[in-house]
């Protein structure tokens, strides 16, 4: 947490993780860097804020409408990370060394954005959306 908060300096403004990660502690923690833990609270916790965020068996967001925004930044970034791992070979890598991986990485990233940003400069939001499932 000290690293993240040195390497951003002071930028980081709020963090948003899985349930799988509420702890008194971890808030506390991540609180005392002046940072807002975005963490819904697992049916077997009792939160101490008034306002909190659940996470139903759906996997639908409960709770003020800000936090359900910024916890929905989270979905986001998960797809496009499962979308790049099954689509663009980024689980089963045929390189070998971390530099490869990382140029490889990032060629897929790039790929990805130049792909939507041709779609949004001809106009067409149908392509984004499916450029976005399928890639």
């Amino acid at each position: 947490m000290e690293k993240t908060v040195k390497v951003s300096n002071g930028k980081l403004k709020v963090l948003v993780a899985d349930s799988q990660y509420s702890s008194r502690r971890l808030r506390k923690n991540i609180s005392t860097h002046g940072i807002e833990p975005i963490i819904p609270y697992p049916s077997n916790q009792k939160p101490m804020e008034e306002e909190f965020l659940r996470i139903d068996k759906h996997f639908k967001a409960h709770g003020p409408e800000r936090l359900k925004r910024l916890y929905a930044h989270r979905s986001s970034a998960e797809r496009t990370i499962s979308r790049l791992k099954q689509h663009l070979s980024l689980e089963n890598h045929r390189v070998r060394s971390l530099r490869n991986i990382l140029i490889h990485a990032l060629l897929c990233i790039i790929a990805m954005l130049l792909t939507a940003l041709t779609a949004i400069k001809l106009g067409k939001p149908e392509q984004i959306r499916s450029i976005t499932k399928l890639a």
